[in-house]
């Protein structure tokens, strides 16, 4: 897998940009989020804000549950 963009970890979980999608991996690089997304930020406070085909939705980060 060749990952284009990574963005910092936060919450245990870290967005990856994969074949031009977004998607999150825990710290042991295993994906826990399938690469799904238009667009994604890292978590803040157990929480994400994601885009796919221009609707936006927040996704709770699924390690706190």
């Amino acid at each position: 897998m060749s990952i284009h963009n990574v963005r910092e970890f936060s919450g245990g979980l870290a967005a990856v940009k994969y074949s031009n999608k977004w998607g999150f991996i825990d710290k042991t690089g295993k994906l826990v989020i399938a690469h799904e997304f238009d667009s994604a930020k890292s978590f803040s406070e157990g929480l994400t804000v994601v885009e796919k085909d221009n609707k936006f939705g927040v996704i709770i980060n699924p390690l706190l549950k």
